[in-house]
């Protein structure tokens, strides 16, 4: 403990306070003007002539916001995302209502005007504390500068310096007591400090980041978009699939069969026989890939519950697989089709890269809502981040479901995928 009070003033996180701190009175009366027009217009805003320098005001006091996020952001290393924009409409009254109605500038205002008194007490404690202890450990020199001389009530001459109540610091031995107060302000002002600080870090998320609504409103937008873009894949997909697969092969079978009554009108029953024999053949390979194409997009196993078709998957699954369900009644219809295409996917990764002997899989009740793992005892080292996109991909189209998905796996294994959807999507 004594090592770190001594050592805390001379660490970067003290000197970006102090900085902060320098900085908080300057701000704090440019914010305190800054909210003296937004009150004086918003009284004045009635008038139409007005409500334009009002909204222009509030452009002000949004960029002193994003002023003290980046201040925040430097100095604190404190990260506030910033708001998003509310849409404008066009003309006078989308110009009116896009500053006027924007919520994050008035926060702004609200911020700057609890600045004025905090900007204060930061400036005392953070900053003029320190500025003391280093005006008092460099007393002595100061003294030695100072060339002026004043006489006492006895008629004693004194060397100016500090003084108080007719008791002058003039000497060296006094010096170094005012040295040694200076030492002890700059030990104990780093702490001094963190009090208002640790104020202004849990006042500026709430004030001047975004909300817990726009924040689900940006992620809604986010997930929305990639589940449009997954539907326009999958129908391409789709689309691809029929037309260079089953297509393109109905349409040979389509000209076998033709041959083979072009040779049954010349008598040639045997060659008919033959290609006939063959389009047969070309039938029942359509008619599987036809239905590989629609597992794909629901698979049939589904139709009996999750538990069916996940041992349905294990029983395919190139390494032995086992599959446990726990759940006090069969989810949606959603839900089921989302948790055994993650599955599915898992064990192809599982398959392809793991190295693994065994994998688990199962299906458990979760807070109201239901949660897949996937354990396989492979080699490790799987990453969202890490290069290709399966699972990367996987957990945005969880995401769209609202649901997550997390990877645990360390090098030399095991490794668990764990995917959480509500209970309803």
């Amino acid at each position: 403990m004594t090592r770190r009070i001594l050592r805390e003033p001379f660490t970067a996180q003290a000197w970006r306070g102090v900085l902060y701190s320098l900085l908080s009175l300057p701000l704090a009366l440019l914010g305190l003007v800054s909210v003296v027009l937004t009150i004086a217009f918003g009284i004045l805003s009635a008038g139409l002539l007005v409500s334009p320098l009002l909204a222009l005001v509030l452009s002000l006091d949004r960029w002193f916001g994003t002023l003290h996020r980046l201040l925040a952001r430097l100095l604190l290393k404190l990260e506030i995302p910033s708001p998003r924009r509310p849409p404008r409409s066009p003309g006078l009254s989308g110009f009116l209502g896009h500053h006027l109605g924007d919520s994050v500038a008035w926060r702004s205002v609200a911020y700057l005007a609890l600045r004025v008194p905090l900007g204060l007490v930061q400036f005392t404690l953070g900053f003029a504390w320190w500025a003391y202890g280093v005006l008092f450990l460099c007393y002595p020199v100061l003294w030695q500068l100072e060339p002026i001389r004043e006489t006492d009530a006895h008629g004693v001459r004194h060397s100016f310096g500090l003084e108080t109540n007719g008791f002058y610091f003039d000497t060296w031995p006094r010096a170094l007591l005012v040295s040694a107060v200076g030492v002890m302000i700059l030990l104990i002002a780093p702490w001094l400090a963190r009090g208002p600080l640790a104020l202004d870090r849990w006042l500026l998320p709430r004030l001047l980041g975004p909300t817990a609504t726009s924040l689900r409103l940006a992620q809604l937008i986010e997930t929305r978009e990639h589940a449009i873009n997954e539907a326009a894949a999958t129908l391409r997909r789709i689309e691809r699939d029929l037309h260079d697969g089953a297509q393109a092969r109905l349409v040979a079978l389509g000209m076998r069969i033709g041959r083979a009554e072009s040779r049954l009108a010349k008598g040639d029953a045997a060659k008919a026989q033959e290609l006939l024999k063959e389009s047969r053949q070309e039938t029942k390979e359509i008619i599987q890939e036809l239905r590989e194409l629609i597992r794909g997009i629901h698979p049939p196993a589904l139709d009996s519950g999750l538990g069916p078709a996940l041992n349905t998957l294990a029983a395919r699954s190139a390494i032995p697989t086992t599959v446990r369900i726990e759940t006090p009644e069969r989810p949606p219809a959603a839900v089921e089709t989302m948790l055994y295409f993650a599955a599915a996917e898992l064990l192809a990764n599982a398959g392809k890269y793991s190295g693994a002997e065994r994998i688990a899989v199962s299906v458990l009740d979760h807070g109201g809502g239901l949660r897949l793992r996937v354990t396989d005892d492979g080699r490790g080292g799987a990453r969202l981040d890490g290069s290709g996109s399966g699972l990367r991909g996987l957990a945005e189209r969880v995401r769209t479901a609202d649901g997550a998905l997390t990877v645990d796996s360390p090098p030399g294994g095991p490794t668990t995928v764990t995917v959480d959807l509500p209970g309803t999507l």
